[in-house]
């Protein structure tokens, strides 16, 4: 590039940031920081009745969370209509804008007889060239007005978007559209050109539904006589059924996988290859990797299917690959109390242990429940397939015998001490082996047995297995 970038995320605070906008978020900071440029945040919110102080604050948490530093400060529409009024009165000074007095039933008249004779509803230009005096005395007369562009009526308006090529619209097909409504507030298509013109932006990359917006905005910013910004329109995110991804199909809030316990280097991976490749077979992306690698002609001009199996499996390898250090500190920056009570060195091989069978935080610290409290539920399938009645009770207490004069408490030493056990006892060792993992943990699976005892430690492992011999078997058949 000859300049740095500056581009810019504009989310309207009418709902939660969901999977979209987190998307378009992350395309332009990755698009800033892998050419140096500025990331910038503007709140569109000039929606006064949709518009909510709630959401503008959640969608700039998840922001935060998700690590997508922005350069302060944040603009916010709602407080710049006088800009607005002035760029609109420019464009009316020089006549490149005009008062429309049409009224709602007058378009309505006019668009019943196109459809009547079949044609394509065109919207009048009646005042287009209204005198300044006629102007003045439909004015004085109380007259309500808009104020529309004045489209060219030949030539065409051309653009080359990064991701889907050239683009060219015929202006004959643009109607003179409205830049301010009849209550005096300014439409989108025009706060856009103003605000993305003050801050700076050079590159707009928004999703794909923008993509009939652009010719106007292109038409606004040349009427301002304002340099265009290039332009990249990302692909919609469908559903399984091919369909825009909305509600009906499951899809959540970015708070909602922060609180089922998705890290954020997982949750960007997978949202970074919605609908970008890499170029390379590679799934499994750190936050430096995205940032190096990221190329804004990547990006596929197909839909990109949401796909939560493969949310989860992005995220379970980014949780093999991560140091027990920093999934503790990421589950100590929601809940700063867990585990307090155990030192940091057993915790960490528990994680070591456990985080192969898990995807999100929320899942592991579930899975890790057993090493730091006895268990209070036993899963009864297995005890039922297990512990049938007392001939199991008899393994165990010859198996607690054994563990009480273990010297060494390894591996090899449990597994030797339960197979001469079981041998002795003239069983399978998997008559023993799975009722005691259903003493120790309460499940019928998790960890190899041996790695399982030897963690806990051997005032654990006993007092575990005497307490089920309390209570198995629920019946003695």
């Amino acid at each position: 590039m000859n300049k740095s970038p500056c581009v810019r995320f504009a989310p309207s605070p009418t709902g939660k940031l969901h999977l979209g906008g987190a998307r378009t978020a992350l395309f332009n900071w990755l698009y800033a920081k892998h050419y140096g440029g500025d990331f910038l945040l503007r709140i569109e919110d000039t929606d006064t009745e949709r518009s909510k102080r709630k959401y503008t604050d959640q969608i700039l948490s998840s922001l935060k969370w998700l690590g997508l530093n922005w350069s302060e400060p944040i603009i916010f529409q709602s407080e710049r209509n006088l800009i607005y009024k002035e760029a609109a009165q420019n464009l009316l000074d020089n006549k490149l804008a005009y008062r429309c007095f049409l009224t709602k039933e007058e378009l309505e008249f006019e668009r019943e007889k196109s459809k009547k004779e079949g044609l394509d509803f065109r919207v009048p230009k009646t005042y287009r060239n209204l005198s300044l005096d006629d102007q003045k005395g439909m004015l004085n007369a109380g007259k309500s007005f808009t104020i529309r562009l004045k489209v060219p009526s030949k030539g065409s308006t051309f653009f080359e978007d990064k991701i889907y090529g050239e683009i060219n619209v015929n202006n004959h097909e643009i109607d003179d559209f409205i830049i301010v409504r009849s209550d005096g507030s300014p439409t989108y298509n025009f706060t856009v050109v103003v605000d993305d013109n003050n801050m700076g932006i050079n590159c707009v990359i928004r999703g794909e539904d923008h993509i009939s917006n652009t010719p106007k905005q292109i038409l606004i910013y040349s009427a301002l006589h304002l340099p265009v910004p290039d332009f990249a329109h990302l692909p919609m995110i469908l559903g399984a059924d091919k369909k825009r991804l909305s509600k009906r199909h499951g899809a959540a809030g970015v708070e909602h996988f922060k609180n089922q316990g998705y890290s954020v280097d997982a949750l960007l991976n997978y949202i970074a290859m919605l609908g970008w490749n890499s170029g390379t077979e590679d799934e499994l992306f750190s936050i430096e990797d995205l940032i190096s690698k990221f190329d804004i002609n990547k990006v596929q001009k197909k839909g990109a299917v949401y796909d939560e199996k493969k949310l989860h499996w992005v995220a379970g390898q980014h949780m093999i690959q991560k140091p027990e250090i920093n999934i503790l500190d990421e589950i100590r920056e929601d809940d700063p109390d867990w585990q307090k009570h155990s030192k940091d060195n057993y915790i960490y091989r528990v994680l070591q242990l456990m985080k192969i069978r898990a995807s999100t935080l929320n899942e592991l610290k579930e899975a890790c429940t057993y090493f730091f409290t006895d268990p209070k539920d036993y899963d009864h399938k297995a005890i039922a397939k297990r512990w049938k009645d007392k001939s199991v009770n008899k393994l165990i207490n010859n198996f607690i015998k054994r563990l009480e004069m273990l010297s060494s408490w390894s591996q090899t030493d449990l597994d030797i001490c339960l197979r001469d056990t079981s041998q002795e006892m003239a069983v399978s060792a998997a008559k023993l082996i799975h009722p005691v993992r259903l003493a120790l943990s309460g499940k019928s699976h998790g960890p190899g047995l041996f790695e399982l005892i030897e963690l806990l430690g051997k005032m654990t492992t006993l007092r575990r297995l005497r307490k089920a011999l309390d209570i198995f078997p629920l019946k003695d058949d």
